[in-house]
């Protein structure tokens, strides 16, 4: 079931999220839902705060290489009750997006590797290492599930630079 996104200037897109206690068949049906939203929208992650839950869960595809020099994406995967460390010293700029702020697109400078703990769908923990895009995409979403949007990353000039484009963005889609 497509599930209704949430947009720049709704309160719930900068709360703390609240851990999730347990794996009911709700949390496995938002995850489904979730999945079946971010990708009707052409997106590569979307986190429970962007449709409308405040809960420490996200869902993404990985960005896969193929042996033609292109890109392709994974299956799936869900992340409950993330926890991001060991951020690496070197940093990369590159242009994010989010569905939650449509039509914008801004340099954003993060860590290029990143360590990822969570739990899947059937309670397993399970770590990642990754870097670059992937790296990306997940400090990207587990910013939304502790109230962080990316446009809190960039500087003073470029934030006041953009102010018309979140103002259109709050007044059309929160209208």
């Amino acid at each position: 079931m497509l599930l209704k996104l949430y947009y720049y200037g709704h309160p719930i897109l900068r709360k703390h999220c609240e851990p999730i206690a347990e794996i009911t068949e709700e949390i496995r049906k938002l995850a489904s839902d979730m999945i079946e939203t971010m990708d009707k929208n052409d997106g590569i992650g979307l986190a429970a705060p962007q449709v409308g839950h405040a809960i420490r869960l996200f869902v993404l595809r990985n960005y896969l290489p193929t042996a033609d020099g292109q890109w392709t994406m994974s299956e799936p995967k869900v992340y409950i009750n993330p926890k991001l460390s060991s951020p690496d010293d070197e940093t990369i700029t590159d242009t994010e997006g989010c569905l939650s702020l449509p039509g914008l697109r801004l340099e954003i400078d993060r860590p290029i590797k990143i360590r990822v703990e969570a739990m899947d769908l059937d309670g397993n923990m399970f770590v990642e290492e990754l870097e670059g895009y992937n790296a990306r995409v997940r400090m990207h979403e587990n910013d939304h599930i502790n109230g962080v949007l990316f446009i809190d990353r960039v500087d003073a000039a470029m934030r006041k630079k953009i102010d018309s484009q979140l103002k259109q963005i709050k007044k059309k889609y929160n209208s």
